[in-house]
């Protein structure tokens, strides 16, 4: 018999998802020691560059299909501990934390946000997980800026292989074609596509693409982490 999830944190209040310290599930002190990413930073991909709103190379030589993108931290340390806790742990309660977190760039860079949706897993990834991390992350987002969570509003077209270990030609030729977008959702409209941790930005480039080839008027990233 399972035990609702509200139930076994009463029986067993939760630990820190980073340092283990009972009593939340990602306690202040690690969300504060979360790294930074150390600006200046692209302002289309939030990768640390030399000058102030310079583009970085890989932007400049591809210019990614969303306007910008948002993140809250790098990716390392206790966020990235805090993440895989919630990937490969089952440790669902984290996303709404995520949620909230990643709501602050995105506030703050003032985007007309209507419609928020999450990038989604393949079938293979789905089935084996049970669930889509970036999904639970994406629905507490969107109801604190006030915009629509559509998560149909994006679809896997295909497959792909892991992006793990993959060179940036190589995962964007594993993404390309990858995603379709619904006009139902997002003809018109500005949308927020959001994924846990950006990379290279390959996958939320090639879902970004499909977004706006449904109609979309224009498409920003969102990302809890960056890979610096």
């Amino acid at each position: 018999m399972k035990i609702p999830g509200i139930l076994l944190d009463a029986l067993l209040p939760p630990r820190c998802a980073s340092c283990g310290r009972p009593g939340s599930r990602w306690c202040p002190a690690c969300q504060a020691a979360a790294p930074q990413l150390a600006p200046p930073c692209c302002p289309r991909c939030s990768q640390p560059v030399a000058v102030a709103g310079q583009v970085c190379a890989v932007c400049h030589a591809h210019p990614p299909a969303f306007q910008r993108a948002a993140v809250w931290r790098a990716y390392g340390g206790t966020l990235q501990r805090a993440v895989t806790a919630l990937k490969f742990r089952r440790d669902v309660g984290l996303a709404q934390l995520f949620g909230e977190r990643l709501a602050e760039p995105v506030a703050a860079a003032g985007w007309p946000v209507e419609i928020v949706t999450p990038v989604p897993l393949g079938r293979n990834r789905l089935r084996e997980r049970g669930y889509n991390q970036t999904a639970l992350i994406a629905r507490p987002l969107a109801a604190l800026l006030g915009a629509r969570y559509a998560p149909g509003a994006l679809a896997r077209a295909r497959e792909t292989r892991p992006q793990v270990g993959l060179s940036l030609a190589e995962r964007r030729a594993n993404v390309a074609g990858a995603f379709r977008g619904d006009p139902a959702h997002v003809s018109a409209r500005c949308v927020l596509l959001v994924d846990d941790v950006m990379t290279t930005g390959a996958t939320l480039d090639a879902a970004s693409a499909a977004v706006l080839g449904a109609g979309a008027s224009v498409v920003y990233a969102g990302a809890v982490a960056r890979v610096i």
